[in-house]
């Protein structure tokens, strides 16, 4: 090989490894169809008048209307091809009402949840997520949260308005957690992906993922005071206690009976010699 192909190489090599390295991590879109709504910058589907999408809006509005409750909410997967259904009706009229498509409610979730998905860049600024992971290292809670909500004030202005709009909905969403069995961190493992876009090629990113789900957790339990001046919540440790250590151990060991103490020997009675003729 001459010295001039050998550098042609390395160049296409080192290219190769740059657009890599660099490339955008959103996912294929899960649409069959061409759309001017979904897949449209944010910035593009709001104004200052409506800041909220109103494909967004009208979901959220379904499902606290008719579905707050129901069990797995948001995690139990909807019928795929409602969810298409749904964005392409809305494509063709705007006006069109959910109630009207007799559609279930985790339908409606999914399109919602696929909305975001389709976003060209995710809601959570990519920029912004190693700041947010630092931040939650923050050992004190206080401080912790104090940190995160000054990162949240980085957002675009359109971001932060839609990110309010979409943890106040999950945080209503765990408030029935009894019922519908969606607590906030139920809730931030089915949508933190969708929220941070994350880039799950990436070994170094997979050992934090943990902490990328704690962070929109937090977001949703603590809603109130990063979004509306409200006082940090103090969540109660719902953990369950740790399983026993042999895993054939079903039930609780069992407390050791308290005997009494021994006889002292000045109490025990002497044995009677029984006589061989039976006379005692």
């Amino acid at each position: 090989m001459s010295v001039l192909n050998c550098c042609l190489s390395i160049s296409k090599c080192i290219n190769y490894r740059q657009k890599k390295k660099t490339k955008n991590f959103n996912p294929p879109t899960r649409r069959n169809w061409e759309s001017n709504y979904f897949g449209m910058p944010l910035q593009d589907l709001v104004t200052a008048e409506k800041p909220i999408p109103l494909f967004v809006e009208k979901c959220v509005e379904f499902i606290e209307d008719t579905g707050l409750c129901t069990e797995g909410l948001y995690r139990v997967s909807g019928n795929k091809t409602d969810q298409d259904n749904i964005q392409k009706q809305f494509d063709q009229d705007h006006s069109i009402s959910l109630l009207s498509m007799e559609v279930t409610v985790n339908a409606v979730a999914g399109a919602l949840k696929a909305f975001f998905a389709d976003l060209p860049d995710p809601l959570i600024p990519y920029s912004l997520h190693p700041e947010l992971l630092e931040a939650a290292k923050i050992i004190d809670k206080t401080e912790r949260l104090h940190a995160l909500k000054e990162i949240v004030k980085k957002f675009h202005p359109v971001n932060y308005d839609v990110f309010r709009y979409v943890i106040t909905h999950l945080n209503r969403v765990s408030q029935q957690s009894k019922i519908n069995l969606m607590t906030a961190d139920n809730l931030s493992i089915c949508f933190w992906p969708t929220l941070m876009r994350p880039d799950f090629e990436n070994r170094e990113f997979l050992s934090t993922t943990k902490i990328h789900q704690s962070v929109v957790e937090t977001f949703i339990q603590q809603c109130q005071f990063f979004f509306y001046n409200g006082e940090i919540v103090e969540i109660a440790n719902t953990a369950a206690p740790p399983p026993p250590s042999n895993p054939g151990q079903l039930v609780e060991p069992m407390v050791p009976l308290q005997l009494p103490p021994p006889l002292q020997p000045q109490l025990i009675q002497p044995q009677l010699q029984t006589d061989p003729l039976g006379i005692i």
